[in-house]
């Protein structure tokens, strides 16, 4: 008989341990903010945290143990001191947002391509002097801001970044552009403005997305070509360069509502602009256009508003 009391109580005790002891599950934590603010707290519950933004905290290092965040998907480390990343940051698989911008760095890691998800990279206003050759391999990349830094080139790499809508290069000091940059043909916006510049790949018409493309103050003395290929280009800034013309091409962009070109040595414009029904605004200040110029590119324009000076 009490053999089969002790069997009853054993069994209901059994039944319990299958429905969930709900002291033990109680005793655990939910991850019920998955954001953190600093990197204590976040290394505290590091299975929880997918957000991590430690911006402006005069950070001068982040720790290799970073890498135990492997849930981590956006990491916010802008506005610090930080002159060089732990290689380990490249184990971060999740992540999918990185800034990294007004620091101080002067290099990035060298398996950085290894962060495959990732969306966003953030490296503007550092001191950077190169990207890693490994960067191609950030094959889920859209967004990348690399102005206001020490770039000569940029790496032929470049071109493998499939998915990238949006790239801004500015405020640099490349001389040059890589020949595979036309193969990123998602791109849609392109800053290449205050760099030294002087010539562009034949083959960026490939750029079949594009809608702005900033080339202003370079060192440029003409314009490719296949330039009028960029179907999809609303807007075309090439202000600052030694353009003494721009190309007849120009005229098949049908969508081309704004082309600024201030500061050059032209001295007509492209009658083939007649043919563009949404071009509104023409704005050529600082160029070489004497008054008989003038009235031909305004008779030839008069939908457009032109602005000589």
């Amino acid at each position: 008989m009490r053999l089969g009391k002790l069997l009853f109580s054993l069994l209901g005790v059994a039944l319990q341990a299958l429905q969930g002891n709900t002291c033990l599950a109680q005793s655990a934590p939910p991850c019920a903010n998955p954001a953190a603010f600093t990197l204590t707290e976040a290394l505290s519950r590091p299975a929880c945290v997918r957000e991590l933004n430690v911006r402006g905290q005069s950070l001068e290092l982040l720790p290799a143990s970073v890498a135990q965040l492997g849930s981590l998907r956006r990491l916010y480390a802008h506005e610090n001191h930080l002159r060089h990343l732990p290689a380990s940051l490249t184990q971060l698989d999740s992540l999918q947002v990185l800034f990294l911008n007004k620091n101080g760095l002067l290099d990035l890691p060298a398996d950085l391509g290894r962060l495959h998800r990732l969306q966003q990279l953030q490296i503007d206003q550092n001191q950077l002097t190169e990207l890693p050759p490994s960067i191609g391999g950030l094959d889920s990349l859209r967004f990348l801001l690399t102005a206001w830094n020490n770039f000569t080139s940029l790496p032929e790499q470049l071109g493998q970044l499939s998915q990238l809508e949006y790239f801004d290069g500015s405020h640099n000091q490349l001389l040059f552009l890589p020949a595979t940059l036309p193969r990123l043909r998602g791109l849609r916006y392109v800053y290449l403005n205050d760099n030294k510049l002087q010539r562009l790949p034949e083959q960026l018409g490939q750029l079949g997305r594009l809608q702005e493309l900033n080339l202003a103050n370079n060192q440029l003395e003409a314009l490719p070509k296949s330039l009028g290929s960029c179907q999809e280009l609303k807007v075309l800034i090439v202000s600052g360069n030694q353009l003494k013309a721009l190309p007849n091409s120009l005229g098949e962009l049908q969508n081309l509502e704004i082309l600024i070109a201030n500061d050059n040595q032209l001295r007509a414009l492209p009658r083939s602009l007649s043919r563009l029904p949404k071009l509104k605004t023409i704005i050529v200040k600082g160029n070489a256009f004497d008054p008989a110029a003038r009235q031909r590119a305004q008779a030839q324009l008069p939908q457009a508003h032109i602005y000589f000076q």
